[in-house]
C-alpha cells in the first residue's frame, strides 16, 4: 500500500511539473510510477470492472474517442487516454492522473487504446471485457518486426484470457485471431460500400495458414476486402456491415438505418462501424449511437480541421504505407488546386527506418490541381527525393526542414491544404497551425 501510494504521489507531481515546464508530459506520470510500483497498473486498475482495449496498426485512437464519446452519451463514466499514450507507461499514466491522491478510481469503464507491440505485457497485468482488433499494416519495422512476428506474439497473450473480440472481419491477418475461438464479433463493409482508391496490395496476398495465394472477390484497399481461400480460410460474414458510405460529411448505411457523423476521412468508417459494433455489443441502443455520432468532433490530428483566411487547413496524422496511401486517395477525391506538406521525422517514435516512403504512390500526385508540395522534418530530404523519381514537378516541390518555417510556408500562400506529419512531428504541427491561426484572428480584430 505505501509502495502504491509513493508511486501514486511521485507520477502526479513528476507529470505537473513537466506541464509547468511547458512540457506535454503524458507518459513521465506512468514512467515514474512504474519505477517505484512494478504492479501499479495491476493495483490500480481493480478498481474498475469493465476494460475494452483497441489496438491495430491505424485507427486506435479515432476509434477509442468515438467509443468513448457513444458511451458518455448515456451518462456512462469513462476512463479514456485520449492523448494516444498507449505504450505501457502511457498506461500507467492514464490511471495515475484520473486517480485520487488516495488512490481511487471512480469509473463504470475504461476504454483504452493499446500500442501493438505493448499488448502482450498490458494483458498480463489487466484482462478486457472487450477487445477491439482494427487491423495490421506494416509499420516501424524496426520496432514491430514483420506483420507475422508481431500477431503471433499477440496471438500468444491472448489465448490464455477470457474475452469477446471485435474483430474487423475485411482484414486476413485480424481474422486470424478467430482461431482462439473466443467469443468473436466480426465487422466490415460490403462490396459495393464505397470505391476506394485502387493503389495495389503492399502486404501479403498469400494465406497465413496453408501459404497459398488468397483469391479476392472484391478489394477496398491493401489486403482489406473479400478474401478466400481453397484450404478453407475465409472472411467471415460480419455480424455488423456498412452497405453504402458517402463522404464528406461522412454517411452510411447498415440494416437500413442511415449514420451521420460530422467528420471527414472516407476510411474513418471503418472506425466508426468498430466503435458502433462495441456499444451495441455492450447494450448501447440504435438510436442513442444515432443521436450521438453527429456530435463527435475527431481530434489529435486525425483528419482535424482549421480554418485559415476561409481555406481550410487539415492535418492527419500519418506513419505508415497503408495510412499515407489512404490519405493521398482522400486528397485526390477533390478537384480544386491545393498543397501538402509533408513532415517526416525519423525519431524513436516516427521508427528510424524511414524506408517505407518508398511503398507510397506518390505517383498519382502528378496532376495539375496539386499546386505545390513542402517536404519537411528531419528527413525532408528523403521525402524529395521519394518524390523526385515519382516524377512530380520538380517546379512544385520546396524543402523546408524546419516545421515552424514549412507552416509559415504554406500559410504565406493561403489555400486548401493538408498537413501530413509522423508521430513526433504532429504536436509541433498543430501547435504552430493554432499560433498562425490566432495570429491571423487578432491582426483581423484590429
Amino acid at each position: 500500500m505505501i509502495k502504491k501510494n509513493v508511486a501514486i504521489i511521485s507520477g502526479k507531481t513528476a507529470g505537473k511539473l513537466s506541464r509547468l515546464l511547458g512540457n506535454n508530459g503524458s507518459t513521465l506520470p506512468g514512467v515514474v510510477a512504474i519505477k517505484i510500483d512494478p504492479n501499479i497498473i495491476r493495483k490500480l486498475s481493480h478498481q474498475i470492472k469493465h476494460f475494452i482495449f483497441i489496438t491495430g496498426t491505424n485507427g486506435k485512437t479515432t476509434t477509442s474517442n468515438l467509443l468513448t464519446h457513444l458511451l458518455r452519451s448515456t451518462g456512462m463514466r469513462i476512463l479514456n487516454n485520449f492523448e494516444g499514450a498507449n505504450m505501457v507507461s502511457g498506461v500507467a499514466a492514464c490511471l495515475i492522473n484520473n486517480t485520487t491522491i488516495l488512490g481511487h478510481l471512480h469509473y463504470d469503464y475504461a476504454v483504452l487504446e493499446i500500442d501493438e507491440a505493448s499488448l502482450p505485457v498490458i494483458l498480463k497485468q489487466i484482462t478486457p471485457q472487450m477487445l477491439i482488433i482494427t487491423n495490421f499494416f506494416r509499420d516501424q519495422l524496426d520496432r514491430y518486426g514483420e506483420i507475422d512476428m508481431l500477431i503471433k506474439d499477440i496471438e500468444k497473450a491472448i489465448h490464455p484470457i477470457e474475452t469477446k473480440m471485435i474483430l474487423n472481419a475485411d482484414d486476413p491477418f485480424v481474422f486470424r485471431l478467430s482461431s482462439l475461438n473466443k467469443d468473436n464479433v466480426y465487422y466490415g463493409l460490403g462490396k459495393q460500400a464505397y470505391a476506394f482508391g485502387d493503389y495495389g496490395m503492399s502486404e501479403s496476398k498469400y494465406c497465413p495458414l496453408c501459404g497459398e495465394e488468397m483469391r479476392y472477390d472484391h478489394i477496398h484497399f491493401n489486403q482489406l476486402g473479400f478474401f478466400s481461400c481453397s484450404c478453407g480460410f475465409e472472411r467471415p460474414t460480419p455480424h455488423y456491415e456498412i452497405d453504402s458510405v458517402q463522404s464528406n460529411p461522412l454517411t452510411f448505411s447498415m440494416k437500413n438505418e442511415t449514420y451521420q457523423m460530422n467528420m471527414s476521412g472516407t476510411f474513418n468508417v471503418y472506425n466508426a462501424l468498430a466503435a458502433i459494433t462495441c456499444a451495441a455489443e455492450l447494450g448501447i441502443q440504435d438510436k442513442n449511437i444515432k443521436d450521438s455520432l453527429p456530435n463527435f468532433q475527431l481530434a489529435n490530428g486525425r483528419m482535424e480541421l482549421f480554418f485559415y483566411k476561409g481555406f481550410p487547413y487539415i492535418v492527419n496524422l500519418n506513419k505508415n504505407p497503408s495510412g499515407m496511401n489512404v490519405s493521398i486517395s482522400e486528397i485526390l477525391s477533390t478537384q480544386y488546386e491545393k498543397q501538402i506538406v509533408f513532415f517526416i521525422n525519423d525519431f524513436i517514435a516516427d521508427g528510424k527506418d524511414v524506408s517505407w516512403i518508398w511503398d507510397i504512390d506518390f505517383e498519382c500526385l502528378q496532376r495539375e490541381d496539386i499546386g505545390r508540395i513542402i517536404c519537411s522534418g528531419s528527413r525532408a530530404s528523403d521525402i524529395m527525393l521519394r518524390l523526385k523519381y515519382a516524377g512530380i514537378d520538380p517546379n512544385k516541390v520546396i524543402q523546408i526542414p524546419s516545421i515552424e518555417k514549412a507552416i509559415q510556408a504554406a500559410f504565406s500562400h493561403p489555400m486548401p491544404t493538408y498537413l501530413l506529419p509522423t508521430y513526433t512531428a504532429l504536436q509541433e504541427v498543430k501547435n504552430h497551425t493554432e499560433r498562425s491561426i490566432k495570429k491571423e484572428n487578432e491582426s483581423c480584430t484590429l
